[in-house]
């Protein structure tokens, strides 16, 4: 999606995808994304892993170091093209598509486990976002988001601008960290089960490792 303000996310802005892409390694995001590759891990058993927002594929690379994943096959879809590019460009053969997380072009049951990994906080509405994840997921899917901490005030519905002159980014995103309850009612109104919560303390927000049943 694009745009030239704070009003529309702007994952395609340029210097976004390089930006974010360069910065990973540095994020402290390691410990739960290994954490969510560990619930991945424990429970996916048969069928292909759907990634949902994939953007560059660092995920993908944390899931392929498992050995008992690796041989599963991998599709990942992100609305911006700028982030496929650099994933086509690192992970070469790599199943990467254009693809938008509300409306997911997928037949019903056609994976076995979807992913979603930082994704579902960076959206206005949750609700559609799990409903396509649970409705392409034979087994199981596993999300990783922003979860509010105790107290906070509701954070707003609407794109926060961020800046980062040194990659020339002048972008808009939303940034909306959801409460538990939250989570679990969207994933049982779109047909799911949440069967694990693990919450990660953070200094900011907490981080949510959800697996939810597909029905």
């Amino acid at each position: 999606m694009r745009g030239d303000g704070p009003d529309e996310p702007t994952w395609d802005a340029p210097g976004v995808a390089e930006w974010l892409d360069g910065d990973w390694p540095s994020l402290p995001v390691a410990p739960a994304v290994s954490a969510l590759v560990d619930l991945v891990e424990r429970h996916h058993t048969a069928g292909s892993i759907l990634e949902v927002g994939c953007g560059t594929g660092r995920v993908y690379e944390a899931l392929i170091r498992r050995v008992s994943l690796h041989g599963f096959p991998y599709v990942g879809v992100d609305t911006s093209r700028a982030m496929l590019a650099r994933g086509r460009a690192r992970y070469s053969g790599v199943d990467l598509r254009v693809g938008d997380a509300r409306g997911l072009t997928f037949a019903r049951r056609g994976f076995g486990s979807a992913v979603c990994v930082d994704l579902l906080h960076h959206l206005p509405d949750i609700d559609r976002p799990i409903a396509e994840l649970l409705r392409v997921a034979t087994d199981h899917a596993f999300l990783m988001l922003w979860l509010a901490k105790a107290g906070a005030p509701p954070a707003p519905i609407e794109p926060r601008l961020v800046t980062a002159p040194d990659h020339g980014v002048r972008a808009g995103f939303y940034e909306i960290p959801r409460s538990d309850e939250e989570v679990i009612a969207a994933c049982e109104r779109g047909g799911g089960r949440v069967l694990d919560l693990h919450v990660l303390e953070g200094d900011r927000h907490n981080v949510g490792l959800f697996r939810v049943g597909a029905r």
